[in-house]
Order: structure tokens, then C-alpha cells, then sequence
């Protein structure tokens, strides 16, 4: 061993200095030209090192859209329930503001029936039948033409919770000597003037008192019909009433009482309830239910002697 270090010695000395340095500078490039080109590799097909970074890039591109996405939809919820309820509030003040002013109007009146709008005979159709209740919530669709319902009639269940009872339906009425002018339901808040007419411009300004149904304090039906949601939302209440109650009804400055004796909720088409009876009561009827308007609610008072 002692010989082979001293010939490899012999062998390096031989070695010139130069020779040596250009030796080990080549050899230096060549590892460095072997480790970039195997770095450049490794970046180019090695998935492991370069898919992970796409990957997590593209992750973060999706997320960021899908959360904007997201606050967009958000947002758009958001505007369509602050757009119903600003409407509903609108709805709200332009009913009080009505009712103010019917208030206002009968406040500075003396307690005479209304006689500044034409009463309309009937709700009827072209060929002069009638064909609905008063008290409709939605407008005709053309001139001439009645109020109508939202959603054709159907029969209403049986689970509804409302005390029904059959009205009797008999003879004509007797003339009676003076109109109905003003209706007061205590238990509810209602103290509003009565038009003479049920149709739609009639409704606007009050409770409306059915063309040829009897007056205040004589036998025979009187029916009375109003809004429950729009003008005032004068029988918004309506359906509270119970059996017991009492409604006040004046003709001029005489007042007639009358106790409530059923509420019955019927489809507009029952015409039923309009017709005369024996004794002398007070039909009311509304649109039912409030802000839905597929039916009727009646309710039957009856004169207190």
C-alpha cells in the first residue's frame, strides 16, 4: 500500500498545477450542468412537485368565485324581502292615511247618508244578474265591470275554526223611514261612515250599504259590505267577532243595536246571504282571507229590541 500511495503521489506531482485546476473547473461544470438539468426535469415531469401548486391555485380561483357568487345571491334574496316589505308598508300607510281622511270627512259632516257618489244598483254581470258578494278587494278589470276574486271559488275545509250557521232567508223587507249613515263595532275599533252602494268607487269612501236591503231598525236583512285590506281596511278585524258582540249602526242620530249571532265564511258566489229575512238583522261581509281574498266572511247580527 505504501508503494501505490507513493507512485499515485508521483502520479499527481507529475501533474502540472494548470492541468489540475482546468481538471477540477471542468468537473465542477459538468455536475453543475448534470444537477440543473435534473432539476429541470424534476420541474417539468415530476407531478408531485408541480401539480399540487396548479391544483391549490385553481382551489383558490373557485373559491373566491363561488363566495362572490354566493354574497350575489345572497344580496338578491335579501333585496326581493326588502322590496315586499317595503311594499307592505306602503300598502299600511296608504290604508291609514284612507282612513284618516274618511275619519276627517265624517268628523266635519253632519251624520247624513253620503251622497256625493252615484249609487251603483248592483254588482251584476252583462246580463244583470249578479254573480258575486260585494266586497271584493281587487278592482274590475275593464270599465263597467264588477270587482272579482283573486283565485276562482273553491270549498273551503271543514277545519277552519268558524261557527257556522244558516241565516234565514224569507220575505221582502218593509220600507224603512231612513237610511243607514254610520256603523260603530265597539270590540274592534271600527266607527266609519255608510255609503249608500256597494260597488268599487262606493267602498273606496266607506261601508257600503246594499242597494234595496233594509234600513236601520226594521225587519228585514241590511247588508253592510266593506274592505278588509285596501281603502282603510275597514273590516280587517271582522273575523275577531264573536257571538255576543255588539254592532251600532245609526241612521241620522238615531242608533239601533245589534248583537252578533253567527259568522259563517262562504265563496263569492253565495248570494245566499243577501237575501230578506224575518227578523231584523245586519249582514256584514269582508273579503276572506286577509290579503288572500278567496272568499267571503259574513257576519249576522241581530237586532236588539
Amino acid at each position: 500500500m505504501f508503494k501505490r500511495e507513493s507512485v499515485d503521489e508521483r502520479r499527481v506531482s507529475d501533474i502540472a498545477l494548470d492541468e489540475l485546476e482546468a481538471i477540477v473547473a471542468e468537473r465542477k461544470r459538468i455536475e453543475r450542468a448534470r444537477a440543473f438539468a435534473e432539476a429541470d426535469d424534476t420541474r417539468r415531469f415530476n407531478p408531485i412537485t408541480i401539480q399540487p401548486n396548479e391544483k391549490q391555485k385553481r382551489r383558490r380561483r373557485r373559491g373566491w368565485r363561488d363566495n362572490v357568487l354566493f354574497l350575489v345571491e345572497v344580496a338578491a334574496v335579501l333585496g326581493f324581502f326588502a322590496v315586499i316589505g317595503l311594499a307592505l308598508t306602503n300598502l299600511q300607510a296608504l290604508n291609514q292615511e284612507v282612513a284618516a281622511a274618511i275619519r276627517g270627512t265624517q268628523a266635519s259632516t253632519s251624520a247624513e247618508p253620503v251622497t256625493n257618489v252615484s249609487a251603483a244598483p248592483a254588482q251584476s254581470s252583462a246580463n244583470g244578474v249578479r254573480t258575486e258578494l260585494p266586497g271584493s278587494s281587487f278592482p274590475p278589470a275593464s270599465s263597467g265591470e264588477l270587482p272579482g276574486s283573486s283565485f276562482p271559488p273553491e270549498a273551503l275545509p271543514a277545519s277552519i275554526g268558524v261557527n257556522v250557521q244558516q241565516a234565514p232567508a224569507l220575505p221582502l223587507p218593509t220600507a224603512g223611514p231612513q237610511s243607514p249613515t254610520r256603523i260603530v263595532i265597539p270590540n274592534i275599533g271600527v266607527d266609519w261612515p255608510i255609503v249608500a252602494g256597494d260597488g268599487w268607487e262606493q267602498l273606496k269612501l266607506g261601508v257600503g250599504h246594499h242597494i234595496g236591503s233594509a234600513n236601520p231598525g226594521e225587519r228585514g236583512n241590511m247588508v253592510l259590505s266593506g274592505h278588509n285590506d285596501v281603502y282603510g281596511e275597514v273590516f280587517k278585524d271582522l273575523e275577531t267577532l264573536k257571538n255576543g258582540d255588539e254592532v251600532h249602526v245609526f241612521a241620522g242620530g238615531k242608533l239601533f243595536k245589534y248583537i252578533v249571532r253567527a259568522k259563517r265564511i262562504v265563496v263569492p258566489t253565495e248570494l245566499s246571504v243577501l237575501q230578506p229575512t224575518r227578523e231584523a238583522v245586519v249582514t256584514l261581509i269582508t273579503c276572506y282571507p286577509y290579503r288572500v281574498d278567496t272568499h267571503r266572511l259574513v257576519v249576522i247580527a241581530q237586532l236588539v229590541p
